[in-house]
């Protein structure tokens, strides 16, 4: 025989429904199920963000351009093809290879960029332009880029924040309703039916010949 359950006492399971609705998922989960396809920006932050992420994509990529012209002059043995590069990239030490982890990865962020144009993915361009501000001192950004970046930042956390509490509102409803449901006498009994079933679950036995 199985080993039966030590389920907690009625107060004891109305105790832990917070507990309970938290737990289950997050609490974007529940706002996305909640409110699916929503936007948190205005449409004039829309806007904002595009006639700033714009230009700005724009001067980050030629900078970018000047830094991997650069690092590529002090990498000329740098092969073209993949197969050959990967082998050379394996051999570099010191200087060299720090120079070719960052030519690579501003390669990437290049064509990252471009892309995000294209798809009018003003977010991405504003990543991008924070990383290259926080971990590349070499590529110096311009006053205006950096008011860009600010401002871009400022938006962003002003859509993050209307969606964070908009999450926390729909959990602590859910909350609030599951702790009402709890105190029913016809969610206990469901329980204690659910708990049943766990303790001694039915057999399906087959029906075909052997």
């Amino acid at each position: 025989m199985g080993t039966k359950h030590a389920w907690p006492s009625r107060e004891e399971w109305q105790a832990k429904a917070e507990y309970a609705v938290r737990t289950a998922c997050t609490m974007y989960e529940r706002l996305d199920r909640a409110q699916p396809d929503t936007c948190w920006s205005s449409l004039a932050e829309d806007v904002e963000m595009e006639e700033l992420a714009r230009p700005a994509a724009a001067a980050l990529r030629r900078l970018l351009t000047v830094e991997i012209n650069r690092l590529r002059g002090l990498l000329p043995d740098r092969p073209k093809n993949t197969k050959p590069r990967v082998a050379w990239f394996v051999a570099l030490e010191g200087q060299r290879y720090e120079d070719a982890c960052n030519l690579g990865a501003l390669e990437g962020m290049r064509r990252d960029i471009q892309r995000a144009v294209r798809n009018e993915a003003w977010g991405v361009v504003a990543w991008h332009l924070g990383r290259v501000r926080k971990n590349y001192p070499a590529i110096r950004l311009t006053g205006r880029l950096l008011a860009a970046h600010d401002r871009m930042e400022e938006l962003a956390a002003a859509a993050t924040e209307r969606r964070r509490a908009a999450a926390q509102a729909v959990e602590d409803a859910a909350v609030a309703r599951e702790v009402a449901r709890r105190a029913t006498d016809e969610a206990w009994e469901q329980e204690l039916e659910r708990r049943r079933q766990v303790e001694s679950p039915r057999v399906i036995r087959s029906t075909r010949s052997a």
